[in-house]
């Protein structure tokens, strides 16, 4: 059975590393959820595991084999990686892009049999895309591209997958066929796979195993019921949790709470209003409440996991339908009570049609002299699957005076040094 194995590997980008001493492992057969808050080192550990980044120490092994020793293609044959981004440079049709999935398993000097394009039509169809194949990529939305990313993978025919973040930008039936076909993959015995995941509730309901990282470390791996535990998001989110179970599935369900008073998210200090989802926005809110900030928060979704968050927050939001983009009922009353603010803080969320009116909100409300922030590292423009309108968007916030931080408690920091 396949298996890759990292044992005490350090990695990094410059001076400082991301990852210290991880050590974990992943065997075909298995889905695994690789989860944390953002910039704990999710996607330098899956870069690690595929060999895009180098450790500065450690191992990483491939059934006992050094990954470096590996060539390319024998590599390419036993790993499949879904990067988080990968922008569609060329003019390829959906189909062709696909196709080079089949690279690695092309003889020398000879062209794609029919079993390739047999391959190719089954992924195109794995990934519900069989639709877009001759579509240029180019012309493609967000989520259609995440799909196209997925099926090039899946038409490898490794016994891994390695995929940051393949529900991101997807609408939510296309994120539960997505996990759906990942299990299927995984319980078949065909393929051993890693998933980032930033939402915690589908992370529990999919995954065989969760790994969480914080600041570059692994706090906890093991089964769903092991891993989300109150102690443990504690660490990684700064947030007390309430973990319930899921009434149709019984996996584990997350409720963000705190105990005592500061429970209803109304404190005594400024308005700040959150724009989350996914997610994103567990850990911020948390620390805003029990900083003493009076916090709202939306657009968001009902059955979102931070729309359930702000519920047992009791931060009051503004919600919409499940899965529906944000209607214009939704958006004036976002704007109502983005007013009260004195700040908007914008998460590392992504932003795709469908929630792009929670950030032109935001501008308007900039204009009106209302603080905002924008959290999380990495380029703005990757946080954009509305065809360039977020990261515009983004440049007018950012030209306006828009504060950037890595997390809200770097935020927080920076405000009581000002006082």
């Amino acid at each position: 059975m396949t298996k890759l194995e990292a044992n005490q590997i350090t990695a990094g980008y410059g001076a400082e590393p991301v990852l210290h001493q991880v050590t974990m492992s992943l065997k075909a057969g298995e889905l695994v959820g690789l989860i944390g808050p953002n910039g704990c080192g999710k996607s330098t550990l899956l870069r690690c595991l595929s060999r895009i980044l180098p450790t500065a120490t450690g191992t990483v092994q491939l059934d006992g084999r050094d990954l470096k020793d590996w060539s390319p293609r024998e590599l390419a044959r036993q790993i499949a990686f879904v990067p988080q981004i990968e922008g569609a440079l060329f003019e390829f049709t959906v189909h062709d892009l696909v196709l080079m999935g089949r690279h690695a398993h092309l003889e020398p000097w000879k062209g794609e049999t029919d079993a390739d394009y047999r391959i190719v039509k089954e992924s195109l169809a794995e990934a519900d895309i069989l639709h877009l194949a001759e579509r240029k990529v180019t012309e493609l939305s967000g989520g259609e591209h995440r799909r196209v990313l997925v099926a090039r993978a899946l038409a490898q025919r490794a016994p891994l997958l390695l995929l940051d973040e393949p529900t991101a930008h997807l609408d939510v039936a296309h994120r539960t066929e997505l996990m759906s076909l990942l299990q299927r993959q995984a319980r078949t015995g065909r393929q051993g796979v890693i998933a980032a995941l930033h939402d915690l509730n589908e992370a529990a309901e999919f995954c065989d195993r969760l790994v969480l990282m914080f600041r570059g470390r692994i706090v906890a791996d093991g089964v769903p019921d092991v891993v989300l535990t109150s102690s443990n998001l504690r660490t990684a989110y700064s947030a007390e949790s309430q973990i319930g179970s899921n009434p149709i599935t019984g996996r584990p369900m997350l409720l963000a709470v705190l105990s005592g008073s500061a429970v209803d998210g109304n404190g005594t200090g400024a308005r700040v209003h959150v724009i989350c989802g996914g997610g994103t926005g567990l850990g911020t809110m948390g620390a805003l409440v029990r900083a003493g900030y009076q916090v709202t928060a939306g657009v968001l979704n009902e059955l979102d996991s931070d729309q359930f968050a702000a519920d047992a927050l009791g931060i009051p939001t503004v919600k919409e339908a499940p899965f529906s983009p944000i209607g214009s009922d939704a958006r004036q009353a976002l704007s109502e009570l983005m007013a009260q603010a004195s700040y908007v803080v914008i998460t590392p969320v992504p932003f795709g049609n469908g929630n792009l009116a929670n950030l032109k909100v935001a501008a308007e409300a900039q204009q009106k002299g209302i603080g905002v922030v924008i959290l999380g590292e990495g380029d703005l423009p990757d946080r954009d699957y509305a065809s360039g309108s977020a990261a515009k968007l983004f440049d007018e916030l950012i030209s306006k005076g828009a504060d950037r931080h890595a997390d809200v408690e770097a935020w927080l920091a920076a405000r009581a040094l000002a006082k």
